[in-house]
């Protein structure tokens, strides 16, 4: 006899049973993204953080299949029946139900591939955004895990070699000069900086809402003197895209107020912020990008990178025709100094008559972050082989310029180790 109670479990079971379904056919569809073929930008940013929304479909896949196995148990009455009923009853609807809802939706989801998962990006998303917290757990779990238990092959590690130790084996090159040893240490430094050390923080970023009217954002546009803009919905947060103020061109010049101005609005490629940053160059190299947003491990906006910010780590500060050029040394006598971070510990030698050194960084800037420990901010002090060293100006995170003031009268004639604050 069918009864109400009969009704509600096979619904459920056939609800628990397309989640599962859609769980593993956007996981198959998402472990078969190649980077080189993804020309979606939103896939992009879906293939970077997979890891995370691998963690995400998995949860909920094994959640939605238990929910529909104890609702096919109730539907069919099992507790009711003998145990050889039970047993052969629970068995089929066991691999009628994980065969559907796992090993036919996954390879559906393969073999369709981008396909699949551009048609499944919206519920991805939902999933990814409910279950952060377990993916974020997950995470913690796996660090903890990495850290207890550090992978065997410690052959490798002992083979790899730090941007110091590659700078001084480039110094000791009698013909690579100062810029080119500058360069080479410049790009060598990229496998071991992340994201995160690069990109402008999300309080830093100049964004546009979604629902603002046309003049405002070609105001916007024009007085933030950006190429592109993250446009948003609601918050910060919830980035939709990128604005192209090229694109904004054709209106601004015929003088015409698009019906709908999020048109113009371009996909956004989402990166997490501890990717590497060479890693990170390799893909706008790719993908023709300029620009990513850094997300959280929420799911948030920790913040947005572009390939200016990768380049400069290299080659130093690109400035354009509205930059005002800065000297990297400015000086008052011989005992008050305004320098650029920049500047080499060499240098710096140099020009405050101090021998600097220090075995983990070769910048200024370096030492600064090395003894503080952390980001520096605007007018942070700390003392240093007899000089009173104020940080003036920190620009995305990164150290720009240092104010230096010789506070003893017999100063060291060499510095090495450790600073006072």
């Amino acid at each position: 006899m069918v009864t109400p109670v009969h009704v509600v479990a096979w619904t459920v079971a056939w609800l628990a049973a397309a989640v599962a379904a859609s769980c593993a056919a956007a996981d198959g569809a998402l472990l078969s993204l190649v980077p080189a073929a993804t020309r979606q930008d939103e896939l992009q940013g879906l293939r970077e953080r997979r890891e995370r929304a691998h963690r995400s479909l998995a949860f909920a896949r094994v959640m939605a299949q238990l929910t529909g196995g104890v609702s096919v148990a109730v539907a069919l009455d099992l507790a009711s029946r003998t145990r050889g009923e039970a047993i052969v009853l629970g068995l089929l609807a066991a691999l009628v139900l994980v065969g559907v809802s796992e090993s036919l939706a996954r390879s559906f989801g393969a073999v369709r591939g981008e396909r699949a998962a551009s048609q499944l990006y919206p519920f991805i998303r939902v999933v990814e955004r409910i279950l952060s917290p377990v993916a974020a757990l997950g995470a913690s779990i796996d660090a903890a895990l990495h850290r207890i238990l550090p992978p065997p092959d410690d052959r490798l590690r002992e083979r790899e070699v730090t941007a110091e130790q590659f700078r001084q084996v480039v110094a000791a090159e009698a013909e690579v000069s100062q810029e080119e040893e500058r360069l080479l240490t410049g790009v060598f430094r990229l496998r071991e900086k992340e994201v995160h050390e690069l990109m402008v923080p999300r309080v830093d970023i100049v964004a546009i809402d979604r629902e603002t009217p046309w003049s405002e954002v070609v105001d916007r546009v024009r007085s933030s003197e950006h190429a592109r803009i993250p446009v948003y919905r609601e918050s910060i947060d919830d980035v939709v895209g990128i604005l192209f103020a090229k694109d904004l061109l054709a209106g601004i010049i015929d003088d015409l107020v698009p019906d709908d101005w999020t048109s113009l609005v371009r996909p956004a490629v989402f990166i997490p912020g501890a990717k590497k940053a060479d890693a990170q160059l390799r893909e706008f190299q790719a993908n023709g990008a300029h620009i990513a947003i850094v997300a959280d491990e929420f799911g948030g906006t920790a913040g947005l990178i572009t390939i200016e910010d990768v380049l400069e780590e290299i080659v130093g500060d690109i400035r354009d025709e509205n930059d005002e050029e800065e000297p990297p040394v400015e000086r008052e006598g011989d005992d008050r100094f305004w320098v650029s971070a920049r500047l080499t510990l060499d240098e710096l030698s140099e020009v405050v008559g101090v021998t600097i050194q220090h075995d983990q960084v070769s910048t200024l800037g370096g030492l600064v972050y090395e003894l503080l420990g952390r980001v520096p901010r605007n007018g942070e002090q700390l003392t240093l082989a007899g000089f009173r060293v104020v940080v003036e100006r920190v620009v995305r995170r990164r150290v720009h310029r240092v104010y230096l003031e010789r506070i003893v009268e017999t100063e060291p004639t060499e510095w090495r180790g450790e600073a006072s604050e």
